[in-house]
């Protein structure tokens, strides 16, 4: 097979899977944020803990909307 057509659906391959990954970042950045957020509060870092909150929120709102739930 030519090399260069090879590449070509060896790329194509990847698309899905990036998307993939994507959508797993999405899913995992607002549960990641309120794990960092706790840990703020443990340490009595409120500004922070209230940045990783804003930070979560703001994810999680993204997620929905990629998702197609907003």
């Amino acid at each position: 097979m030519n090399r260069f057509v090879l590449q070509v659906f060896l790329f194509l391959a990847f698309i899905p899977l990036a998307i993939l990954v994507g959508y797993g970042i999405l899913v995992v950045a607002p549960i990641f944020c309120c794990f960092l957020a706790i840990n703020s509060y443990k340490f009595n870092n409120y500004k922070e803990m209230y940045i990783w909150m804003a930070f979560g929120c703001l994810s999680f709102l993204l997620a929905l909307f990629m998702l197609g739930v907003l």
